[in-house]
């Protein structure tokens, strides 16, 4: 016997298919059915979806990454701090980098930028800031660089400009030190960088 689709699109199998209260079985009994039903099962629970930065757990959370000071990855990806005076940056695969599994690996990049002081200037009479609700989420390699206590402030309309809707990110400016704290997942280049 050939195994195949009859035209009646029904399946031929080289043994005789059994039945069980009106539903047909696999060729091999209920056995096989249920192996390959948690088979189905197993493979659409493991696709999960991805969760933003404060909802992933712990075993989560991105490696410890080296802080950095080379200024020029963060002039290309936020020249609207202007000429800063000194930057600490640390960036981080989010997940689990698997072999496996091919596709983009996201990346978080945090940092503390010192911004010149006609920059601070600029940026509170060209955006609207408003205080932040919660202090700044960072990568834990930057978190003892945020200091403690300060008046952060937020601008939708600042982090709209920077990230032009490519990607997600947070701005704490503190005018009163000269800080921008950032926290962005994908940050790109801006356009001419």
């Amino acid at each position: 016997m050939v195994v195949g689709i009859t035209p009646g699109h029904h399946v031929v199998f080289p043994r005789v298919v059994t039945r069980h209260r009106g539903w047909p079985m696999s060729p091999g009994g209920p056995r096989l059915t249920a192996v390959g039903v948690l088979m189905v099962l197993a493979l659409v629970g493991g696709c999960g979806g991805v969760t933003g930065p404060s909802a992933r757990s712990a075993s989560q959370q991105p490696p410890e990454a080296k802080v950095e000071t080379d200024r020029e990855p963060v002039e290309k990806r936020f020249p609207q701090f202007g000429r800063f005076t000194g930057v600490e940056w640390a960036a981080a695969p989010l997940g689990r980098a698997d072999s496996r599994a091919p596709g983009p690996t996201d990346v978080r990049l945090s940092g503390v930028a010192a911004l010149a002081k006609a920059d601070v200037r600029r940026l509170v009479e060209e955006y609207d800031w408003a205080p932040a609700e919660e202090p700044p989420d960072v990568l834990g390699g930057i978190a003892p660089r945020v200091p403690a206590g300060t008046a952060w402030r937020t601008s939708r309309e600042f982090t709209s400009e920077v990230t032009r809707g490519a990607y997600t990110g947070e701005f704490h400016l503190d005018p009163a030190a000269g800080l921008m704290v950032f926290d962005t997942v994908n940050a790109t280049p801006a356009e001419g960088s």
